[in-house]
């Protein structure tokens, strides 16, 4: 069984114990979709779910606190952003940085250098 496989399977049996559609199973399942993304992190995080107080659980105690301080009202509220950097940060997986060609900087050699009226005289 590799790291990945060893941590979905950790995350399932966790699910299992919080139930179905429980803040915590949804936890879980945010953090197999960030794994999926990104299975470098997965022996990390397979070692970090086996530790007591590292559980899919305590992690989703981090969100609804986060929730708890943005309250509008009496309900309170931890968008998808703030919940991915919140796994991330809880279980030390750094952020995938997503390359496109806007935020590439072309090689230097590849780069188009200024064109002048002059040159062609």
């Amino acid at each position: 069984m590799n790291d990945l496989q060893k941590a979905l399977s950790l995350i399932e049996a966790q699910q299992k114990k919080a139930g179905a559609e429980t803040p915590a199973w949804c936890v879980g399942q945010q953090l197999a979709d960030i794994l999926n993304g990104q299975p470098a992190a997965a022996q990390i995080v397979a070692e970090d779910l086996g530790t007591t107080g590292m559980g899919i659980a305590d992690c989703e105690k981090k969100i609804a606190e986060f929730a708890s301080k943005n309250r509008t009202g009496n309900v309170g509220f931890c968008g998808p952003a703030d919940a991915d950097r919140i796994i991330r940060e809880f279980y030390g997986i750094p952020k995938l940085e997503i390359v496109t060609a806007k935020t590439q900087a072309a090689p230097a050699e590849h780069r188009r250098k200024a064109i002048r009226l002059e040159d062609f005289l």
